[in-house]
């Protein structure tokens, strides 16, 4: 629970929670001890080999943050700060940017994306290649999860491009890093000089960025197929249909960058002046026809409103193509390949297809913001979707904007628990009340907000109840959303919840929450408050624990009282709540079933 997310790296970084993984690693939010400001820190995961090629993991790690740091100054990619050695390992510290989320995130909630949208993130993407090509860095995994949308100066959510994870870029001439015959990169978004043996270059990013626009603006990537081998062959043979939904300029660009032969591929100056001609138009969608019609874009989209078992094809799964034959002329293909998700995992490739809904009748009335245009979201919420909140003034007051983030890589700030049509036959914020009772009766200092729909609607969206707490995230799915197995966090937690707490080799403790009917290391018993204005430091949590649950808890059976925290920096904020477990002194597991007070 608190376990990494004290792990403090080189003396200096405080790691607070894992943003996510990929790259050859993973990122976490940090804070820099020296300058008190947040950082997001990148753990290098390179295996050690015995080819010089490789170098060691440490010289890896420089060499990654030395390309990376040649573009600081450009504004579309991530800066980097430092590199710095620990635990045998290099870490990579960058810039944090609260808010961030990556296209494939986005695609996921509102695919497809309006054409002038697409056109002007291609624009900055496409700005951001250019100015590496010119140092001769080549990025080798141009996709959606490695474009970054972050707020920009006024706030204004997505509206900054960043290009990020240079993990497996390489310089011209560079020694390659992989084995013979092997070739990093995302299946479907490869470029197929590259599938046939072929350097990495400057146009093979180009060809790995028309597939992303394509995805962008179509909802699915051009080259899209069952299987592994199909899309592979599809990106080596096949011409892909002209995108039905991108303007005329942005067209051309995508069917210029998606040119097979390197050659042929269109000019960076003239993508770059139609790209911009694309971005000015804010035509939205193209003049193409199709047989059936396209939803229109929408702001929040969510294909699982409880928990996402599968990831979206933007960019998620990253292979090792073994080119061990590719046998072409005569229709022969031979292809041996292993695919990984981003955590490790062998997946397959997961089968997307755009989706068609039915035109609504014009006698029903759905405003384009259904919660007004303050709050932004296109489409209504459901019950078990988390989110983000801007609140304009202040906190909890008034209509926020909202973001849809995912419930586990992304501390979301609130959760919809429950919704309420409206119907005028209920007292909607009585309700919410009465439905969210006994989960806010687990938390420490939750808020109730009730977001009702904007008036003057036909069909109007249910309500929803959404809960938040003051001065803290809620860091991952409350209540019934929550399941068995998944790793829990301070305020997710509540009275009668069971965790097992595991250490691995590298110190880090991991708490996954678990049935209190099974064999557990700890049970939750309630929460307490440390009053006075130390820091966390400074508080002994395991016996103000003692001090509030100890007698009723305890009872000299050879258990004791545990506190947890949430970070410093919501500590710092004001959330000074200690959840209080009850744990075996010897270590070992309490007995299946649920503890009971002495009184």
């Amino acid at each position: 629970m608190a376990g990494e997310r004290e792990q403090v790296v080189a003396g200096r970084y405080r790691l607070r929670q894992r943003l996510g993984s990929g790259g050859g690693g993973s990122v976490w939010l940090a804070e820099d001890q020296e300058l008190r400001v947040q950082v997001a820190v990148k753990e290098i995961d390179v295996p050690h080999t015995s080819e010089a090629a490789l170098d060691d993991p440490a010289g890896r790690g420089r060499k990654e943050a030395l390309k990376a740091a040649q573009l600081r100054e450009h504004p579309n990619v991530i800066t980097v700060y430092d590199v710095v050695e620990a635990d045998d390992r290099p870490w990579i510290v960058m810039e944090y940017l609260p808010g961030t989320r990556d296209l494939s995130a986005v695609l996921k909630e509102r695919h497809p994306l309006p054409s002038d949208e697409v056109a002007r993130i291609g624009a900055a993407a496409l700005d951001a290649l250019s100015a590496g090509h010119r140092l001769d860095i080549i990025h080798r995994d141009v996709k959606p999860s490695n474009i970054l949308l972050a707020p920009d100066h006024a706030g204004i959510a997505d509206r900054r491009v960043l290009l990020t994870d240079y993990g497996i870029s390489l310089r011209l001439r560079e020694t390659r890093i992989t084995q013979s015959g092997m070739v990093v990169g995302t299946p479907g978004y490869v470029a197929p000089e590259r599938l046939s043996g072929g350097e990495a270059t400057a146009a093979s990013d180009l060809f790995s960025l028309g597939v992303t626009l394509y995805a962008a603006v179509e909802g699915t990537a051009p080259f899209e197929r069952d299987t592994l081998d199909a899309t592979l062959l599809a990106a080596l043979n096949t011409d892909p249909a002209v995108p039905q939904r991108a303007s005329e300029p942005l067209s051309r660009v995508i069917m210029g960058l998606l040119a097979k032969d390197p050659a042929d591929r269109i000019p960076v100056a003239e993508a770059a002046e139609l790209l911009a001609e694309a971005a000015a138009t804010g035509t939205g969608t193209g003049t193409g026809t199709a047989s059936v019609p396209l939803p229109e874009p929408s702001g929040t989209e969510t294909q699982a409103p409880l928990i996402a078992t599968s990831r979206p094809p933007a960019g998620r799964t990253t292979v090792l193509l073994a080119l061990a034959a590719v046998l072409i002329g005569a229709g022969g293909f031979g292809l041996g390949a292993t695919t990984f998700d981003d955590a490790g995992d062998t997946a397959k490739t997961p089968d997307v297809k755009a989706k068609a809904v039915a035109t609504p009748s014009p006698s029903v009335t759905r405003a384009a913001y259904p919660y007004g245009e303050q709050v932004r979201l296109r489409e209504e919420l459901t019950a078990g979707q988390c989110v983000d909140a801007d609140w304009k003034d202040e906190d909890f007051q008034g209509r926020p904007e909202l973001d849809l983030v995912d419930c586990y890589d992304d501390d979301p700030q609130g959760q919809v628990i429950t919704t309420i049509a409206t119907d005028g036959t209920e007292n909607v914020r009585d309700e919410c009340t009465r439905r969210t009772a006994e989960l806010r009766g687990t938390m420490a200092d939750p808020v109730l907000y009730v977001l009702t729909p904007e008036p003057g609607q036909s069909d109007p969206p249910a309500a929803a109840c959404l809960l938040f707490l003051k001065n803290a995230t809620i860091g991952g799915p409350l209540g019934e959303f929550r399941k068995f197995g998944d790793e829990a966090y301070v305020t997710q937690l509540g009275p009668g919840d069971c965790i097992n707490s595991e250490e691995d080799e590298d110190g880090t403790i991991t708490d996954t929450l678990v049935s209190c009917d099974e064999p557990h290391h700890e049970q939750i018993v309630g929460w307490a408050w440390a009053s006075g204005d130390g820091s966390a430091d400074s508080v002994d949590w395991g016996e103000l624990c003692y001090e509030k649950y100890g007698v009723n808890w305890a009872r000299g059976e050879g258990h004791e009282m545990l506190g947890w925290y949430s970070t410093d920096e919501e500590w710092e904020a004001g959330f000074r709540y200690v959840v209080c477990s009850v744990a075996r002194e010897d270590d070992k597991k309490l007995p299946g079933g649920t503890l009971k007070p002495a009184y």
